[in-house]
């Protein structure tokens, strides 16, 4: 064996002991290397009065990625904190963009949450504009408080990253009424947030979510997908459940290629709280 194929045998074993799984993480993934082989999953339960329940794997829990939509929850609790976007405002849709259906029309901030329009929260953004934008992240401290990148992308594959940990964090003080915000619209946004019995509903339409679901039982998300910076396709479910006298904070969070499949956190989560009998 030649000294330069020695070197090189050497940097392959480093790299494979080193980076391992990681890999995903650090770049795009190699072009051999499998979709199956690239995916990463982080799903965290809380349960609100007892403490975190459930970690799987810790180690995918703590990576920063885009929020993506589901900063569309902190985006509006500013709004309306700031007054400016009043709860039944309409804004008019401008029949520009390459939107979904259901964003090719007016919405209300509820509609919007519930749809998940872009524009909206585009809009949102420059009526806030980049002063406040920044404000509000360092009140809610929501990821990296980075806001850097553009006023109205910067959550869509831009600077702002969180990790599933911190948006557990961040969930965790919402649904106990623990964030600087007013209680107004912590209340408004709460109310937003609710699902229809035994779907989940984004831009894409409602998405089964394991139903039935126990009588009683009330759950609040906010889905989120994009593309980062590295190529990476980020899934988010985000949310809430409420059963009888429990009630739990969920995330749940799938990185992968480009093909990753649109549901898989809401499959992932779907199938982990009705594993922790929470659904």
């Amino acid at each position: 064996m030649t000294r330069g194929i020695r070197l090189f045998c050497s940097l392959a074993l480093f790299l494979a002991a080193n980076l391992g799984s990681d890999l995903l993480i650090a770049g795009p993934a190699p072009a051999q290397t499998t979709a199956s082989a690239t995916v990463k999953s982080c799903f965290l339960l809380f349960e609100l009065g007892v403490g975190e329940i459930r970690r799987d794997p810790s180690d995918a829990c703590v990576i920063r990625i885009t929020p993506a939509s589901t900063y569309k929850v902190p985006h509006a609790l500013a709004a309306l904190d700031a007054g400016v976007v009043g709860p039944n405002e309409v804004l008019r849709y401008d029949g520009t963009g390459d939107w979904p259906e259901s964003s090719r029309q007016d919405h209300t901030l509820a509609s919007a949450l519930r749809h998940s329009v872009v524009w909206y929260f585009q809009r949102v953004a420059q009526r806030l504009g980049p002063e406040r934008e920044m404000a509000y992240l360092r009140r809610l401290a929501y990821g990296n408080m980075d806001a850097s990148s553009g006023l109205t992308t910067f959550w869509l594959g831009g600077s702002l990253q969180v990790a599933p940990e911190e948006q557990q964090a961040f969930w965790v003080k919402f649904y106990t009424n623990r964030l600087p915000i007013a209680k107004s619209a912590i209340d408004a946004v709460k109310a937003m947030l609710v699902q229809p019995d035994g779907v989940v509903v984004n831009a894409a339409g409602a998405h089964p979510f394991d139903a039935p679901w126990a009588a009683g039982t009330k759950v609040s998300a906010k889905t989120g997908s994009a593309t980062d910076k590295s190529g990476r396709a980020v899934r988010w479910l985000v949310g809430h459940v409420n059963r009888g006298p429990r009630s739990y904070v969920f995330v749940s969070c799938v990185i992968g290629p480009r093909e990753l499949a649109s549901n898989a956190a809401i499959d992932l989560a779907a199938r982990s709280l009705r594993e922790m009998r929470v659904l």
